[in-house]
């Protein structure tokens, strides 16, 4: 959405806009009925809300209580079996952010990765905002598996102990890069994301092709990017 104002920082979120799901969905829907579970059940169970409600709050993935380690190592399918009870096959173990953030399972936008290094070549500020997790438990494994060169910040939910829709959490980017709301556009895949954004008076990219997305940035920036 086009609020108002000169376009001076863009703000990108991780998964959905530089990580790419591509390929994951089908292991997700695999793995849900290896579980005796709907097709959608992992992938909506993993990032969903009932599982943070769960968990309660002093145990978060993106608030760095909890690892990813943590969550594949029981407390996943713990949750799963409270919720599902009998009708769930717990004798498969299951690895959902395993599958789309390590090693050769991860995918990067490439052409959305290069508008990052365009844009801060032309001189805007350039941020990456994640509601990102420690992947194991002594915090040592690489988190953002892309090229970070080009970003002027970095700021992750599970360093920071806030996340999005959070609006601390936006306000952080703003200070950080010494940037008014509606000098922002900010591109994420989460309605809730934009949403909150809006609020505050960023313009927003809701991200749902990466094609169309990066036509939408050169609007915003007058920059040609693909």
């Amino acid at each position: 959405m086009v609020i108002s104002g000169e376009i001076k920082a863009v703000v990108y979120d991780f998964g959905g806009v530089l990580l790419s799901y591509e390929g994951v969905e089908e292991k997700w829907k695999a793995m849900s009925r290896a579980l005796g579970l709907p097709d959608g059940a992992v992938h909506s169970e993993s990032v969903g809300i009932e599982f943070s409600q769960w968990l309660g709050p002093d145990r978060s993935l993106f608030l760095g209580t909890l690892t990813v380690d943590d969550l594949e190592g029981g407390l996943f399918m713990q949750y799963l079996k409270h919720k599902y009870g009998d009708q769930l096959n717990d004798n498969v173990v299951v690895k959902p952010y395993t599958e789309c953030l390590r090693g050769e399972n991860v995918r990067i936008h490439k052409n959305m990765q290069k508008t990052v290094e365009i844009l801060h070549k032309k001189g805007f500020k350039t941020a990456m905002l994640t509601n990102n997790m420690f992947l194991d438990k002594e915090h040592k494994e690489t988190r953002l598996p892309c090229d970070l060169t080009h970003f002027d910040e970095v700021v992750e939910s599970c360093l920071e102990h806030m996340m999005k829709p959070d609006a601390r959490f936006y306000q952080l980017v703003e200070e950080r890069l010494g940037v008014k709301p509606e000098e922002i556009v900010f591109l994420d895949d989460l309605h809730e994301n934009i949403e909150a954004a809006e609020k505050l008076g960023w313009n927003t990219i809701m991200v749902t092709d990466i094609e169309k997305a990066i036509k939408e940035l050169e609007k915003f920036t007058n920059v040609k990017l693909i």
